[in-house]
């Protein structure tokens, strides 16, 4: 599983869709979440040409990771490098504050506002409508729940513990 992955991403990350879809895709060794079949469509549309528009292949960095951790217990983030609650919290800022938006703007980040999606150094991460419910349903799919650091004390834990115990409304905060 680990070298399809692998073989995955860079397929991903390089911009090579048909790839993925046509000798990938049809030879995964588990079922595939529908969210990193969302993410796939997403790349098609937004990060046409990789050497402009590079896709960060957020969801299956974290089926990666996954496997990792439940393989060898490796932590994540080694290789999905942006915490799932920080960046979804930045995302949030930046669409309901336009004066941060512009600032972060300035900075060089780059925004989506109809494809919900952000570009950051390593590249488009699409956020979506299922940010959240798509982290767990790839923690589902392989049958573990990530620990990420938190972002206060380093210590690994779930994340979004409010809507693991069934909290927000909707299923969502995007």
């Amino acid at each position: 599983m680990s070298l399809w992955l692998q073989s995955s991403l860079q397929a991903l990350q390089s911009g090579d869709y048909a790839r993925f879809r046509q000798d990938l895709l049809p030879v995964a060794p588990i079922p595939i979440p529908d969210c990193l079949g969302r993410e796939l469509e997403f790349a098609e549309r937004r990060c046409r040409r990789a050497s402009q528009d590079r896709l960060f292949p957020i969801r299956f960095l974290w089926l990666l990771e996954a496997n990792e951790q439940r393989l060898w217990g490796y932590p994540p983030l080694a290789r999905s490098h942006y915490h799932p609650e920080t960046l979804l919290d930045f995302w949030e800022r930046a669409i309901a504050d336009p004066d941060h938006r512009q600032a972060r703007e300035a900075d060089g980040f780059r925004f989506d506002l109809e494809e919900k999606a952000v570009e950051m150094t390593a590249g488009w991460i699409y956020i979506g409508e299922r940010f959240i419910a798509d982290l767990f349903e790839v923690e589902e799919a392989l049958g573990v729940t990530l620990q990420f650091p938190s972002p206060s004390s380093g210590v690994p834990r779930p994340v979004f513990p409010l809507r693991r115990r069934g909290g927000g409304s909707g299923g969502e905060r995007v």
